[in-house]
């Protein structure tokens, strides 16, 4: 089975397990929760862990809420033991009632993002301290999503100096290509993993952009994240390039109009399927890999209920 044929079985099990509770957006999110570990959905398990967090949570817990069973379905796609995940993934929230943290709709990422984390008070302390960092350098495009950003560098680089200088790098070589958004500061972000220097790490994402449009795949901007991604783990070769054109042309034969989920899967699941391979074994080793496909997914997951709740609002 191939990684997108696991992604549409686990899309066709969700669609069936939460009729009338979720939209196609948020099913999409977790069917590839489950495509990137290869992992089959079983809609007993997850229903079964859906009640467990139920009864170990009040009505108004950020874990509660149809949007965050994204959230759980990383948790059900990635661990065994979905239940200790669960009670692991609650201890660690009652770290986060601190400044910038607390009143945070990220909270279960930012807690999953603790799983299995040494010393995890003192990378919220060190992720604060970036976070604000952030805030100084670009106040303007600086959000919520960053603190989940934040965590996730402190784990990876122990010179906070130095990460924040090639941030800086690999933004300032970014803006003059593309427009300025929350999106290109996350860019800048993921480009810190790759290996290559900021110049080449940046003209490798954009030789990624020019390939795909060149074959007719529009690169939006709230598709850099995930390109990005794909732009670590490999350079652009016709094999990916034509693997991603075919998931677009087959997503969108699916769905005619509001297709622009069709290239956020592609990027995704090509990516994943580099993950054993080459450069990028390194990152699926320290986790790291998968955490950053979080940190996007929980963006997008994020963007997706501030839309739902903008649209209901008006009518």
């Amino acid at each position: 089975m191939t990684r997108y044929e696991r992604y549409v079985e686990a899309l066709d099990a969700i669609k069936e397990a939460t009729k009338w509770e979720l939209t196609d957006d948020f099913r999409r999110l977790m069917a590839i929760h489950y495509a990137i570990h290869d992992t089959p959905f079983d809609a007993s398990r997850f229903s079964d862990a859906r009640d467990a967090l139920k009864q170990k949570t009040k009505i108004f817990s950020k874990f509660r809420g149809s949007q965050n069973l994204v959230w759980l379905s990383f948790l059900d796609a990635k661990y065994e033991d979905i239940g200790t995940a669960i009670d692991e993934a609650l201890r660690l929230d009652t770290l986060l009632d601190r400044k910038h943290f607390r009143f945070s709709s990220l909270r279960p990422f930012l807690a999953n993002q603790l799983i299995n984390v040494d010393h995890p008070e003192q990378r919220l302390d060190e992720a604060t301290d970036l976070y604000q960092t952030f805030k100084q350098h670009h106040p303007w495009l600086t959000s919520e999503e960053d603190l989940l950003s934040a965590l996730v560098l402190v784990q990876a680089f122990d010179d906070i100096i130095d990460l924040n200088e090639r941030i800086e790098q690999h933004y300032t070589l970014l803006k003059d290509r593309l427009p300025k958004s929350n999106e290109l500061q996350l860019v800048s972000h993921l480009l810190t993993f790759s290996d290559s220097s900021p110049e080449e790490a940046v003209s490798r994402l954009l030789t990624w952009k020019s390939h795909l449009e060149e074959v007719e795949v529009s690169i939006r901007r709230e598709h850099l994240p995930a390109l990005a991604l794909l732009s670590i783990v490999t350079e652009p070769n016709m094999d990916s390039i034509h693997a991603v054109k075919e998931i677009v042309d087959v997503e969108k034969d699916k769905q005619r109009w509001f297709n622009t989920h069709s290239v956020l899967v592609a990027l995704q699941l090509v990516a994943a399927d580099h993950i054993t391979t080459g450069e990028a074994n390194d990152l699926l080793l320290h986790g790291t890999f998968a955490h950053l496909l979080a940190m996007q997914q929980a963006m997008t997951a994020a963007t997706t209920a501030a839309v739902i709740a903008s649209t209901t609002s008006t009518n």
